[in-house]
């Protein structure tokens, strides 16, 4: 078996690594991956990751959802889903939203490909909003449809949300998400596969960066 990112043969060292080993990525393509326990809030609600959002990320994930290579799809949350199901046990995936141009270019839902390794109830409850549709509305209908993100007519929403990303970069996509969700309704947090790195480091004079709670 061939690493998906690099080509090289994978090596497995056990016989519990050739039953039981299905990363799909080997150990030296994985170990580019920066793993920390990152904690934050946005907009008052708890954001957590589990990767930074470092150049090995970024290049797996591009070549994932850019150049459609949906056979990584299962790469992102292959070490941390067990993590994931039991940290949000009763919640409901929602997916954030990719704009209907960029969904027919990929033919696929890159986020749907991730998450569903986690076997959790997911759904896609908010759709963007092209630029057309938004010049029709009202001061109160654009207020909220904030960074173009609104629910879709009639959805459904259970209790507990959990907005879900693949990474958090300036958070405006997710700010939209919740800008439209009646919080005193819902228990929401949110989850990211990786966070940029401004979400993490304490930077002087930028108070409106939040950083990893220890």
């Amino acid at each position: 078996m061939r690493c998906l990112l690099c080509g090289c043969e994978m090596q497995q060292g056990s016989l519990r690594d050739i039953l039981f080993n299905e990363d799909i990525i080997c150990e030296a393509c994985r170990s580019k991956w920066e793993r920390k326990k990152i904690d934050f809030r946005l907009d008052g609600i708890r954001v957590r990751s589990d990767y930074v959002y470092n150049d090995a990320f970024s290049e797996c994930l591009i070549q994932y959802k850019e150049c459609c290579d949906e056979a990584l799809k299962d790469v992102f949350l292959y070490r941390i889903k067990d993590v994931i199901r039991k940290r949000y046990k009763g919640y409901t995936v929602c997916l954030m939203p990719s704009s209907t141009t960029k969904l027919a270019v990929r033919g696929f839902n890159h986020l749907a490909g991730m998450y569903e390794s986690l076997g959790m109830k997911m759904i896609e409850p908010f759709e963007k909003v092209e630029e057309k549709d938004q010049k029709g509305a009202g001061r109160v209908e654009r207020r909220n449809m904030e960074h173009g993100i609104r629910l879709k007519p009639d959805v459904q929403l259970p209790k507990k949300l959990l907005l879900c990303d693949d990474t958090i970069t300036t958070g405006s996509t997710l700010k939209g998400a919740l800008r439209v969700l009646d919080h005193n309704s819902h228990r929401i947090e949110i989850y990211c596969v990786s966070a940029n790195h401004f979400w993490i480091q304490e930077k002087k004079g930028m108070l409106h960066f939040p950083y990893i709670q220890k």
